[in-house]
């Protein structure tokens, strides 16, 4: 019975350890791409995909059969190379998540021989192929690890009035991107960390702006873009070096033109189209919650949204699926530089096929050679009842918060990261707990919304609502302070 007992034991153990080995996987033609080798990792709530022949970008993160991510249909399976010989109408947007180094304005040279902007940005570290392969954490955990070739910066501009392309004299500086990220068992979370080092010989001032393109229509014929939208957190005090509190990186007469030249015609003496296209954009939605801000997706209105978050997250929602995908980023450092003083940015692109595009910039960081600096990211996918996005955390994202209606119960409305419980936990004024009570079993593919009714317990001073992992680790979701009631 002790050889049988041990045998299964260890047929547990050999199973348990298979399955683990397959969390990330390398897929020939995924999703039929056109690429060899796609790297996959999946659990029974995401799939997350990443094309080492397209940058090594993210080219899938979705919640179940719910994409976040637009992929360009006119890239799938192509791959360049590392010239950084390219014009302006190249630009090898494969979609998905990416990143650009900062700051983008000493990038190139202009013909004065200037340090300048230059778009399409570095290729390299944008458009080139990675190294990507299999690795495991600390924890025993399967990681994707990517790394870039070595950008040498400035890189050449293509003077289109001459048709040359300008060179610069030296190289200045050189770096290499590495990226780490490994999916959560049983949720939807994605632990994310960025490396960018300096491989060159002189002290260097860098960056890096993280993007994700999101899916922005149902349908590219229904151009239904108000069912997408962004959210993020602001606050009154954080003003970008203007002085504003935000602002738009396209003016009336810029869009107009954009639309004239790029949509259809538009006429300026007729009233009708002067009202609906000499404007910024009617989609910058502004506060639909205090402290909160949206923007929804606009084909018409390519510009984007600058500001401060005031808190560490941004977040895409899917309107008609109501799914929400965060990014949960390290925290605004007011004692830190930042390209443009910004943080996070929300762009709407009418290029291709349009998408909504959620930006972050890490610090800018003063790098000796040798030297690099590492920034962390959080990302988590849920159904949701209903937006907007009122707060995030690691237990999940509030639409509602927990509040008492006049029937004496208590209510709130949430999307959650994690398989688990939830349970809301009742605190006298020393924060001790009195009681505990079982709400439901939670996932990411299921919304919680709570209503319960109150205890009849005269020294209740703060409930909490808990989500409580398989692991008995436990997150606070929210909670109400009962005295200030």
């Amino acid at each position: 019975m002790k050889k049988i007992a041990l045998s299964f034991l260890v047929l547990v153990s050999i199973s348990s350890f298979s399955q683990q080995e397959k969390t990330v996987s390398v897929e020939k033609n995924y999703n039929n791409w056109g690429w060899n080798d796609v790297y996959v990792a999946k659990n029974k709530y995401i799939s997350l995909a990443v094309v080492p022949e397209a940058a090594g970008r993210i080219l899938e993160y979705n919640l179940g059969d719910v994409p976040s991510l637009w992929v360009n249909p006119k890239l799938l399976g192509k791959s360049f190379g590392t010239s950084d010989e390219v014009k302006m109408n190249e630009w090898r947007n494969f979609g998905g998540y990416r990143l650009v180094p900062l700051p983008i304005e000493n990038s190139s040279i202009n013909k004065f021989g200037k340090k300048s902007k230059r778009w399409p940005p570095p290729v390299v570290i944008g458009d080139a192929p990675y190294k990507v392969s299999i690795g495991e954490n600390e924890e025993g955990k399967k990681t994707i690890e990517v790394q870039s070739g070595v950008q040498e910066l400035p890189v050449p501009f293509f003077f289109g009035k001459e048709k040359i392309f300008l060179y610069p004299d030296k190289i200045d500086e050189k770096i290499k991107y590495n990226r780490s990220l490994y999916i959560e068992p049983n949720s939807s979370l994605v632990y994310i960390n960025h490396t960018l080092k300096n491989v060159g010989d002189n002290a260097i001032k860098k960056g890096l702006m993280i993007s994700s393109q999101h899916v922005s229509w149902s349908d590219s014929k229904l151009q239904d873009g108000q069912n997408f939208s962004a959210f993020i957190p602001f606050s009154e005090e954080l003003k970008l070096p203007s002085g504003e509190q935000f602002e738009i990186s396209a003016t009336p007469k810029q869009r107009w033109n954009f639309i004239n030249r790029n949509r259809f015609k538009i006429d300026k003496n007729n009233p009708e189209h002067v009202k609906k296209y000499f404007n910024q954009g009617i989609n910058w939605k502004g506060e639909v919650a205090p402290g909160i801000y949206e923007v929804e997706y606009d084909y018409n209105a390519m510009a984007g949204l600058q500001i401060i978050s005031s808190k560490s997250w941004i977040c895409y929602v899917n309107k008609i699926t109501n799914t929400a995908f965060v990014k949960i980023m390290e925290p605004y450092d007011a004692s830190k530089e930042y390209d443009h003083g910004i943080n996070m940015a929300i762009f709407c692109s009418g290029l291709e096929t349009g998408y909504l595009e959620t930006e972050v910039k890490t610090p800018l960081y003063t790098l000796q050679p040798k030297e690099s600096f590492s920034y962390k990211e959080i990302q988590g996918a849920a159904k949701i009842e209903s937006s907007p996005i009122l707060d995030v955390n690691l237990g999940g994202i509030i639409t509602k918060r927990l509040h008492l209606n006049n029937d004496n119960f208590i209510n709130g409305s949430y999307g959650i990261f994690t398989e688990g419980e939830a349970l809301l936990f009742f605190l006298d004024k020393k924060g001790k707990k009195i009681k505990e009570i079982f709400i439901s079993k939670v996932n990411p593919f299921k919304p919680l919304m709570l209503k319960r009714e109150m205890l009849e317990l005269s020294n209740i001073s703060t409930i909490k609502l808990i989500i409580r992992k398989e692991n008995s680790k436990e997150y606070v979701l929210d909670y109400l302070d009962i005295k200030r009631l």
